[in-house]
């Protein structure tokens, strides 16, 4: 892809209703008029907005629902997601570099920097083992799970449900908030402004 991508990703559902949680959105979105029912194939599987006020507001083309594990297919009039395909929930910049902080000491951290051996295997760890993705820390030496590392920069996260927003980096998500950032937030589902913000530099 080569356009701006925001994402919010949520860090705490379990691997197994990240599916549900994508298909039940989806559904509200389709009902409402968010998107288009179908998956449009030129776009690695975003859904076209077809709320024009929306594309107006916020600058957002195209949906993306992400499920670790699991992938859309369309029947040419509805899409339906099932198991298999390449979503692994890491999410970070599109040439893979992001910083991360520890959450004890506030040391940041990144791949191929000094001492990031214990990164690089917890995101291996977390493909097929997410429940035991740890990172030690390598200033204070602190064990704690790989969703607990948040990244100031916001380029990275990991989880298993996500929601793509292409078209623009949604700064208003992180600085405050305005109107249409916030009703776009309260649509997809996100209430409490729970879900973490990547940007997928273009």
């Amino acid at each position: 892809m080569n356009h701006p991508t925001t994402l919010l990703v949520d860090t705490t559902l379990e691997r197994d209703d990240a599916a549900a949680a994508a298909t039940s959105l989806y559904l509200k979105l389709i009902g409402d008029g968010t998107i288009s029912p179908v998956v449009d194939p030129g776009m690695d599987t975003p859904f076209k907005v077809v709320d024009h006020q929306l594309m107006a507001d916020t600058g957002v083309f195209a949906i993306g629902l992400h499920a670790s594990g699991h992938h859309w297919i369309d029947d040419g009039q509805r899409a339906l997601m099932v198991d298999g395909g390449p979503e692994n929930g890491i999410f970070c910049r599109y040439d893979g570099s992001f910083t991360i902080r520890c959450p004890h000491c506030r040391e940041l951290l990144s791949p191929g920097s000094e001492g990031s051996d214990a990164l690089e295997e917890a995101l291996a760890v977390w493909c097929d083992s997410p429940d035991s993705a740890f990172v030690a820390c390598p200033a204070c030496s602190t064990w704690t799970p790989l969703t607990h590392w948040a990244s100031p920069t916001h380029d990275f996260a990991v989880g298993h449900f996500a929601i793509s927003l292409h078209g623009v980096h949604m700064r208003s998500l992180i600085d405050g908030g305005s109107h249409p950032a916030l009703a776009l937030r309260l649509r997809l589902g996100d209430l409490a402004s729970d879900y973490t913000v990547v940007y997928s530099a273009a």
